[in-house]
């Protein structure tokens, strides 16, 4: 049992990769962004998941992050790195590399692609524990890997030494809560898909979520879920949490993740930046049906106000 290695909770936000127009990564924006979050309430910072557009950075851009984030929040605070791959060698060495830049553990899911089978995904795993042995955070995302860990099987990839958290982007809310049955003795269990269930999860029994796209456009209002949750302010929490699900659900229908993202922050003003290839910035059309979202949520008015 891992649990007790690392004390990781509230609301980690899973940060944004600002590049420039040219492709490179804007150094500045990046720590902007991290100061940003964490001044308004933010309890840890995820550098390189799936909204740092971690498939279009190579492992040293990584570690550049990494190190960009740990100068930003500076000491005390969790910084998670994500070192997903395939190949398990190269998970083991950028893993441990990204603890010498100033992570406290990293993020790490399924190999995707390959599709594998619990033996292989058990050894992947067993691995990265014994090899890296730096604290790992795991992370099911059938939708990104195309393989759902079920509650079962996490709790015994619990008996690994270093796993010590996960983070579970599983759709089902039924799953979630089996995998806190599971596992929540074990390790620390976080949920994803925090704009949609994070007051929820929390109250469920959940140590914390980890944040993305409402984090990042509505800041201090829903990063404060987390604390609304543990202090059972019920009535805010749900009104929160509801106006959350309305800018995730209509976000989804303009662009692609996480441009889509990129474009209500620049618009807001906050450090958003340019996306890397494959992924396009959203064109004129797609700006103003996110403004209006944005103008909708009375988040515009309060950009002026502020």
């Amino acid at each position: 049992m891992n649990n007790g290695k690392v004390d990781w909770h509230g609301n980690i936000v899973a940060v944004a990769t600002p590049f420039k127009r040219d492709g490179a990564i804007d150094e500045a924006k990046f720590k902007a962004n991290v100061e940003l979050l964490l001044s308004e309430g933010a309890h840890g910072i995820a550098v390189c998941g799936c909204t740092g557009e971690a498939w279009a950075l190579e492992g040293p851009e990584r570690l550049q992050l990494f190190r960009l984030a740990r100068e930003a929040a500076g000491p005390g605070v969790p910084i998670i790195g994500g070192t997903s791959g395939i190949m398990i060698d190269k998970v083991c060495e950028l893993s441990k590399a990204a603890v010498e830049a100033g992570c406290d553990g990293v993020l790490v899911m399924p190999p995707y692609y390959a599709v594998i089978g619990e033996r292989e995904l058990h050894a992947h795993f067993k691995d990265l524990s014994d090899k890296a042995r730096v604290p790992v955070f795991l992370y099911n995302m059938p939708k990104r890997t195309g393989i759902n860990m079920s509650p079962e099987f996490i709790s015994r990839l619990c008996d690994l030494e270093w796993i010590v958290a996960l983070k579970q982007s599983s759709n089902d809310f039924n799953e979630l809560e089996a995998t806190l049955d599971a596992c929540g003795a074990k390790i620390s269990v976080f949920a994803g898909h925090s704009a949609e269930r994070g007051f929820a999860a929390v109250v469920l029994g959940c140590v914390g979520f980890v944040s993305s796209l409402e984090a990042q456009v509505m800041g201090r209002e829903a990063i404060a879920l987390y604390d609304l949750a543990v202090a059972g302010k019920v009535d805010e929490g749900r009104r929160a949490q509801q106006r959350c699900v309305t800018l995730d659900k209509e976000m989804r229908k303009v662009g692609t993740f996480p441009s889509n993202m990129k474009g209500a922050m620049n618009l807001l003003g906050r450090p958003g930046g340019f996306c890397r290839r494959p992924l396009l910035d959203l064109d004129s059309n797609e700006l103003a049906r996110v403004e209006a979202i944005l103008a909708g949520l009375g988040l515009i008015d309060r950009k002026a106000a502020a």
